[in-house]
């Protein structure tokens, strides 16, 4: 009686070579009207397969090794399945599939099959929104690798060594052996790769840091990555690790993606018009993950100077506050032995506990010539901002090459708002007050530029944005001017009260303006602001009361006016905050100060109409 490995050598691999190539091949040329001909083609194929290996069920001696085979079946049919959107019959396979492999998946045999089903199924369940089911086939296909590791080996059978002649050459085990190992690694660097983006969309980004930089580390070690892809991947790493302070490993992601992207670009000139564009946009990409970069270290730099202002008390020796900068900007920067770890700790066979990891080892790359173009530390004054800026302004520059208004106008915006935000930062390090009024000057050129030549029915929260930061600015450069002013000793001169009043009175309307766009064409502020909206919209009439009081003016009637002006804007604040006291708590500061304003604004207005002020 024949048996079914002879049915597969006479019939079963050539029906199933031909169904896969139906599948990777034919179904790419596929009509529009008839987009998955070749897979309902290759679908019949596994089916007869599979109905022909069934008849042998009975023959005890090779059920074991059968029931493989035809778990391997429900895995191809699973995907193709899948792959014409028959989500639920795909899922039927992939678990047949699982269920057939239950009690032999630490073999080694069947390891890597079932690892490799249990990737498909998380991404079945993805699809399907339920994040919490494909974690928990990701998970179990992490502790399946880990234990086979352990206890058996590395190097389990391939789901591609199925269905096809066994020409292997037996006497080179070691080939063998180190083939199916790398398949096996491969596929486990999916799997950390497919657990980092669902950890991603449940926000848990610190989760999916650690597993991003994981696959990264394993994709470089073992050379199996695309290498535009690879540092897009490690560019946005970096974004993770801003947020966290840890600058030392968010340059070296940003250093080892400009290297990598820099072999992709080697190869750019044999390429196509679309992938020469293609990596074009991921060149930009890299160029503002670099300027993200270099923007919070200015403004962690900020945050750390003004601390150190307010415990300026507290005595600290030179030393000491040496050691908690360099601390504070870089917490996890490495030990010398880390550093130099040896060849055999970078290997990916090696087993990481992921999950208990507070940070990795640096990728084993030599970039020290990107890191060496931007500090990994604080800055602590002007010149220092400014090496920070210059690269800042550089990357962002390079970007705009790429992200041009037509045909990109929303990040040509963002790049802008970055560039104005750059000048913010570096103002801050600047102690020459006519100097910073300079620096926000450029940045009420360009964002006024780009405000003129958006249209408020498509980019309504653009607008608003531009407006509230202009409004900001020009406040500002209000307060620059009286402190000048002040700081000079002299009292108001004509230019100067002219020059402030002016710089007010454009703030006045900058803030009017984004108010105004609240009321969507009506008359009236709505009853209540949106979620989003409440506190800016708050904030801004609080602002608008402290600029209607530093106009200058020596006419006592327009003055009562303006500090009238100031009394409306404060009450309404106080009112709004009443009328909804949940928002009280975003409001304290402000609330506070506004009551205090509207009682003592008309007793100082009572005053000057008397004489006594």
């Amino acid at each position: 009686m024949a048996t079914f490995k002879e049915y597969l050598v006479t019939d079963g691999y050539a029906k199933f070579s031909a169904a896969r190539k139906l599948e990777t091949e034919d179904s790419k040329n596929d009509p529009e009207d008839d987009p998955f001909r070749s897979r309902y083609k290759a679908r019949e194929t596994y089916g007869e397969i599979r109905t022909a290996l069934k008849g042998y069920i009975n023959d005890d001696a090779e059920n074991v090794t059968l029931t493989r085979f035809l778990a391997v079946l429900d895995f191809y049919l699973g995907i193709n399945f899948s792959d014409t959107e028959e989500i639920a019959a795909g899922e039927e396979h992939l678990m047949n599939s699982l269920q057939l492999l239950e009690d032999q998946r630490y073999d080694r045999e069947v390891a890597n099959v079932y690892q490799t089903v249990l990737n498909h199924l998380s991404i079945l369940w993805s699809g399907r929104r339920n994040i919490d089911k494909s974690m928990k086939y990701l998970k179990q296909a992490e502790s399946l690798y880990k234990k086979f590791k352990r206890d058996v080996g590395n190097d389990p059978h391939t789901v591609e060594e199925y269905f096809k002649p066994d020409e292997s050459d037996q006497n080179d085990i070691a080939a063998i052996s180190k083939t199916r190992s790398k398949h096996f690694e491969d596929t486990y660097t999916l799997t950390l790769f497919y657990i980092a983006q669902v950890y991603a969309l449940t926000e848990k980004k610190e989760d999916s840091a650690k597993y991003c930089h994981v696959t990264l580390q394993r994709q470089l070690d073992s050379f199996t990555y695309k290498a535009d892809e690879w540092a897009l991947n490690a560019a946005t790493l970096s974004q993770y690790y801003i947020t966290v302070d840890m600058y030392h490993f968010a340059r070296h992601c940003l250093a080892s993606a400009s290297l990598i992207f820099e072999e992709a670009a080697s190869k750019e000139e044999d390429t196509d018009e679309d992938t020469k564009e293609q990596m074009a946009q991921k060149r930009a990409d890299i160029d503002r993950c670099w300027s993200k970069y270099g923007l919070a270290l200015l403004e962690a730099s900020k945050d750390y100077l003004m601390k150190e202002v307010e415990d300026a008390r507290e005595e600290v020796s030179p030393d000491d506050h040496n050691a908690d900068v360099k601390d504070g900007a870089s917490k996890f920067s490495l030990s010398d032995s880390e550093a130099g770890r040896s060849e055999e700790e970078n290997d990916s066979s090696v087993i990481l506990d992921i999950e208990n990891c507070k940070t990795f080892p640096r990728f084993n790359l030599e970039v020290t010539n990107y890191e060496e173009k931007i500090t990994d530390q604080f800055v602590r004054d002007f010149s220092e901002a400014r090496e920070v800026f210059l690269s800042v302004q550089t990357r962002l520059n390079d970007a705009k090459r790429f992200y041009v208004v037509d045909g990109h106008c929303s990040d040509y915006i963002q790049i802008i708002q970055d560039i104005s935000k750059a000048y913010k930062e570096l103002a801050f390090f600047e102690l020459d007050m006519d100097r910073q009024c300079k620096m926000h000057k450029r940045r009420v050129d360009m964002l006024n530029d780009t405000l003129t030549g958006l249209n408020p029915k498509y980019y309504l929260l653009v607008c608003r944005q531009i407006m509230y930061e202009l409004a900001e600015t020009y406040s500002t450069m209000v307060d620059l001017k009286l402190g000048i002013m002040e700081a000079e000793g002299r009292g108001p001169n004509p230019h100067s009260v002219k020059k402030i009043n002016t710089l007010a009175q454009q703030s006045i309307a900058q803030y009017n303006a984004y108010l105004e766009s609240l009321k969507d064409g009506k008359p009236d502020f709505p009853e209540e602001f949106h979620e989003n909206d409440v506190r800016p919209a708050l904030v801004a009439m609080f602002c608008l009361g402290r600029l209607y009081s530093k106009i200058i003016s020596p006419e006592i009637p327009y003055r009562l006016a303006l500090m009238m002006k100031s009394v409306e804007c404060y009450k309404f604040v106080e009112t709004y905050c009443d009328k909804h006291p949940d928002i009280k708590g975003r409001m304290v500061n402000e609330l506070g100060i506004s009551r205090e304003m509207v009682v003592l604004l008309p007793l100082k207005m009572e005053k000057i109409r008397t004489g006594d002020l």
